[in-house]
């Protein structure tokens, strides 16, 4: 297992195997789910609104670049076969973009390559809302192009 090197104390750290700058998500409790929008198929396991109580843990305050992931398949010999979706997607030009065109499984073959593990749904749920309660995204309620990019380009997020 990769060895930490500690940064700026025990609340970020640096992961020697993927270069990776880690932040330390405090043990917490939080309302998980969602009881805002219309009920969706799809959004049925976000129902009802529960209750969870989470352990501290690390997780990555980055997404995993290009760059990273080349080197996990070069070093690691995985078997990755979307190199031309990604150049053609033109959405990870260079090496310091992040990693589109993963699976769970692909990523999964990262985290076990680092010496790391993806966070739960509830850890990725809680380090998301970033303390925030009763709101659908960090900055509140409603979503606009002004804090987030979907269908479309036209906010802050060019």
């Amino acid at each position: 297992m990769p060895t930490l090197l500690l940064a700026a104390g025990p609340d970020r750290i640096d992961w020697t195997k993927d270069s990776a700058d880690m932040v330390w998500i405090p043990a917490g409790a939080f309302q998980m789910g969602d009881s805002k929008s219309e009920p969706q198929q799809w959004m049925a396991s976000s129902r009802p609104v529960h209750r969870l109580e989470l352990d501290g843990f690390y997780m990555d305050s980055h997404e995993v670049t290009v760059g990273q992931f080349k080197k996990f398949v070069q070093d690691g010999g995985y078997n990755y076969n979307r190199w031309d979706e990604l150049e053609a997607s033109g959405y990870a030009p260079t090496d310091e973009h992040p990693m589109i065109y993963v699976n769970w499984h692909d990523a999964t073959a990262y985290a076990n390559w680092t010496g790391k593990r993806l966070p739960t749904e509830a850890e990725w749920e809680y380090a998301a809302r970033g303390g925030l309660e009763k709101s659908s995204y960090p900055w509140g309620d409603p979503v606009s192009h002004e804090n987030a990019n979907f269908v479309g380009i036209g906010g802050k997020d060019k």
